[in-house]
């Protein structure tokens, strides 16, 4: 489990899934979300945007248990939600 003080955000697939509502857990504006998105690719975006993406595979968002999508851990470097944004574009 990740601890609010160990610098990194966490990031699931949910967030930029464009068939999940806000309400469901998705966090960029539908504009800006795609279809199925998937951890590798979330991965590979975050690569190449610099960052060092630290994958956890059996980790599941609290709205779908029973849906292990995994989750990336990403260091903190600016807003989060400025994040989620670059990462979409780059999807």
């Amino acid at each position: 489990m990740v601890a609010r003080d160990d610098n990194k955000y966490v990031i699931y697939p949910v967030y930029f899934d464009r068939d999940v509502s806000r309400l469901r857990g998705r966090k960029v504006p539908q504009k800006h979300a795609v279809e199925k998105p998937t951890l590798e690719k979330i991965a590979k975006a975050a690569q190449s945007l610099g960052l060092h993406p630290v994958l956890e595979k059996d980790a599941f968002h609290s709205s779908a248990p029973w849906r292990k999508e995994g989750r990336i851990l990403i260091e903190k470097k600016g807003p989060k939600t400025k994040l989620l944004l670059q990462l979409s574009n780059r999807l």
